[in-house]
């Protein structure tokens, strides 16, 4: 059961310093059917504070990543 909830944890798969690519990021990703969401809690307006974080859930980390480096 252990290994169940490590494939349903959200992980960061990549971070970017702005959100608009941030944001293209994501729609990559939901277009090769990957549920992907922003963690943008550290920008301040359009300024990071900390880095736009982009995650997945983990048992699609591989494949996202395969997807952003296209």
């Amino acid at each position: 059961m252990a290994n169940h909830e490590n494939q349903d944890e959200i992980v960061v798969a990549k971070i970017y310093d702005d959100i608009g690519a941030a944001t293209s990021a994501k729609e990559k990703l939901e277009s090769a059917a990957i549920k992907a969401v922003i963690d943008d809690m550290n920008v301040v307006g359009m300024t990071p504070l900390a880095g736009i974080e982009v995650r997945v859930f983990a048992q699609d980390l591989v494949k996202a990543l395969q997807v952003l480096d296209e």
